[in-house]
């Protein structure tokens, strides 16, 4: 899939770039960037969001998994990003992804400014060649291409002049079985009983409800045994011998194998429930501090309005 047309201008060389990338791009970078241009819309009406672009590069093969924002403040009319944070963001995003690198950065717009130059040397400490991603959060309803455009930074000889230039490089959208199931229950997430179910959320559905017949079913088998046990009359050995053969059927569960793997599929289950609750408290402590800074701020104003 290529990427869409944007305006050129002085900053952006008519030509395509010369280093022949190989760029794939995964939707979760495409889903943060939008995310993240739409709550600072809402909160700050902030015209241009900005973050870091992160992937594996091999060669001239280019793979960008994920992004995460970063601070860009104005400084004497610059733009300037926060190097400090950007560097212990790394440094975090390392212990978790050990194989991703900062590849680039992102922002959002219709086109390329002129200060876009400056913010690309910004980057160079951590990517000798870093990527620009721009991806218009507003387009042009008729536009059926992916509003989004891939730079990397070239040299050319301009008036006798090294002068740094952006050069559009072509991508793909490249997607794994997980992401394609995530993405689409994304893009179908809605209120209950409000348009249809994602693929993920039907397959869960009727994945409980299987298991759910079968807890009944084995229950009622279970009951039938014991009234067996208790009672002293007549006994149906022809039931017995069915549920007899049906539990010979099952696999043998007692195995050191057996109880290794489902230690471990129970320590898998029990890590993500803990890994959810903890994203459930700090996505709930997130909205407590927000809160309290909107109240405090609110405070604050209306006491220096009294002098």
């Amino acid at each position: 899939m290529s990427q869409s047309t944007t305006t050129q201008n002085n900053n952006v060389s008519d030509e395509a770039g010369s280093g022949a990338l190989n760029v794939k791009l995964h939707p979760l970078v495409i889903i943060n960037i939008s995310d993240h241009s739409t709550r600072a819309k809402v909160r700050d009406n902030a015209s241009r969001v900005f973050g870091a672009l992160l992937g594996v590069q091999e060669g001239r093969n280019v793979e960008i998994f994920n992004s995460f924002e970063v601070v860009c403040t104005p400084v004497d009319g610059q733009l300037v990003f926060d190097a400090e944070y950007l560097q212990r963001k790394s440094e975090a995003m390392k212990q978790v992804f050990p194989t991703y690198d900062i590849l680039g950065w992102y922002s959002t717009g219709k086109r390329v400014q002129d200060q876009d130059i400056k913010l690309q040397r910004q980057f160079e400490p951590f990517n000798e060649s870093p990527l620009y991603l721009l991806l218009d959060a507003d387009p042009d309803p008729t536009v059926r291409e992916i509003p989004i455009s891939i730079f990397e930074s070239e040299i050319k000889i301009i008036k006798d002049e090294a002068t740094l230039l952006f050069a559009k490089v072509n991508y793909r959208i490249d997607t794994g079985d997980a992401e394609r199931l995530a993405v689409d229950h994304v893009a179908r997430l809605t209120g209950a009983g409000a348009g249809p179910e994602s693929a993920l959320t039907s397959h869960l559905t009727s994945m409980h409800n299987a298991i759910k017949m079968l807890r009944m079913r084995v229950n009622i088998v279970k009951e039938f045994l014991l009234k067996q046990q208790k009672e002293s009359g007549v006994v149906d050995h022809a039931i017995l011998r069915r549920i007899a053969s049906l539990c010979n059927m099952l696999p043998a569960i007692d195995s050191p194998e057996f109880r290794q793997e489902f230690l471990n599929e129970y320590s898998d289950a029990l890590l993500v429930a803990y890994l959810t609750s903890i994203m459930k408290a700090s996505n709930a402590i997130n909205e407590l501090v927000d809160k309290f800074n909107l109240a405090y701020d609110k405070h604050s104003q209306r006491r220096r309005g009294f002098y």
